[in-house]
């Protein structure tokens, strides 16, 4: 129904009366502007249209309320369906892969709708353990500050979320499974949202071609302008003939400083790959389908850690692991 209609109708069962009604040719006694976040009202200056205050305060109320739960949720679950076609790339027939990992702000949209529903238990047990920054590699680099900022900060919204468990990633993909399933707007019939294999993170990372270092194509980690292709952690090596090793290189107190400060890098940073997929090496390692397992390195690894056959095992939330998610169409 028109936002005027439900104005007419709620004023001719108001109790209040005896406001002051324009003339035909002032057009509406007060004008409008609506949009999904707010309602502004402008009054107008003449004393002879002046609307009784506590009319206009009880009409906002009844509207916020009405339009905040018609207009802004439906509108934020439209819009993030709407993400989902233009930021997944298809991999194979029936396999959709984000080209981002997730990030911050995508599951703290996550959290909020638990905490929404009331589901307590699943919220408390899917929030980011951010005390992860404290642990042995990241408290040199001073990382203390993001226990309290990182996850919260919206400075930090378009960063890839750490500090969660196997069993969480589990949840949020549960819960985008559920969301996109419901939704009127999608465009498949039925979905599912996973956490990569094995095989199926190594293909989106190398297009099947198995002699790919690194998912960009080249076996280097800069590009000929001395440009880094990923984040990573920056160490030198020279070779020992001693001890027939390659052993790190001192840095200088200038680079110590930049590696000291290093941290996550944006989702979107960086080139794509062939499949369009951002930061498939470094950045954070991406959990995938098999527990305890995280592919493709992280922003706390060198060079050599940050290839598409690297991945590393865990047991509790970290600091350098976040994930990726898929979609596999089940029913077009």
């Amino acid at each position: 129904m028109h936002f005027k209609k439900y104005l007419k109708i709620f004023i001719e069962n108001s109790n209040i009366k005896n406001f002051n009604r324009p003339r035909k040719r002032d057009s509406l006694f007060f004008k409008c502007q609506l949009s999904s976040k707010s309602i502004t009202c402008k009054q107008p200056t003449s004393p002879a249209h002046q609307i009784n205050i506590d009319m206009m305060k009880e009409i906002f109320f009844v509207f916020s309320i009405f339009f905040a739960t018609s207009f802004t949720i439906k509108n934020e679950l439209n819009v993030e369906m709407n993400s989902f076609k233009k930021n997944f790339s298809k991999v194979t027939t029936d396999l959709f892969v984000c080209k981002y990992e997730v990030s911050n702000a995508e599951y703290r949209n996550f959290l909020s709708d638990l905490k929404n529903s009331n589901n307590e238990v699943s919220y408390q047990s899917c929030l980011p353990d951010t005390l992860c920054w404290k642990d042995e590699i990241n408290i040199a680099k001073n990382t203390e500050p993001f226990v309290e900022y990182y996850f919260r900060n919206p400075s930090y919204d378009n960063y890839p979320v750490v500090g969660i468990s196997y069993e969480s990633a589990l949840k949020y993909c549960d819960w985008l499974t559920e969301n996109y399933n419901q939704s009127h707007r999608r465009k498949f019939k039925k979905v599912l949202f996973k956490l990569l294999t094995k095989d199926e993170w190594t293909f989106a990372a190398n297009k099947g071609d198995r002699s790919k270092v690194y998912t960009w194509g080249s076996g280097y980690i800069q590009n000929n302008r001395k440009q880094d292709l990923c984040n990573y952690r920056r160490i030198d090596y020279k070779y020992d003939s001693a001890t027939k090793k390659y052993l790190e290189i001192e840095k200088t107190d200038i680079q110590k400083s930049v590696e000291r400060n290093k941290i996550t890098a944006s989702v979107n940073a960086y080139f794509p790959n062939s499949f369009g997929l951002y930061n498939m090496c470094g950045n954070v390692a991406e959990m995938i389908e098999e527990k305890g397992i995280a592919k493709g390195g992280s922003y706390n690894d060198p060079a050599y850690k940050v290839t598409i056959s690297s991945e590393v095992k865990f047991t509790k939330p970290q600091a350098d692991i976040g994930l990726r998610v898929a979609m596999k169409i089940i029913e077009e």
